[in-house]
């Protein structure tokens, strides 16, 4: 029984570790994060994107609503923007160069 949990507990080991070593080539290279990545190593790498734009959805409801004015609306989405060039800069290709 015990011999069988162990054997259990290493393969879920050995499938998370490949989960994270996808998540992790996914956001380095978003080129590379195709349909032949596992799905939930996609799911999890988006969550970055994910929360951005939830957080801009937010503000554009807030903005409908009344609750922000239109400069308090340009602050956030200019906080959304630095936050987004940080996480992900933009990458010229080097033959446009």
């Amino acid at each position: 029984m015990a011999a069988t949990m162990i054997v259990g507990a290493l393969a879920a080991c050995t499938y998370a570790v490949l989960i994270a070593l996808h998540v992790a080539a996914i956001r380095h290279d978003r080129g590379v994060a195709g349909a032949n990545r596992p799905r939930v190593a996609r799911w999890l790498a988006a969550s970055g994107e994910r929360r951005r734009a939830r957080r801009e959805s937010n503000a554009v409801q807030r903005r409908i609503d009344g609750e922000l004015d239109k400069a308090a609306y340009q602050v956030t989405m200019a906080q959304i923007a630095a936050q987004d060039a940080i996480e992900r800069p933009l990458q010229v290709p080097k033959s446009l160069l």
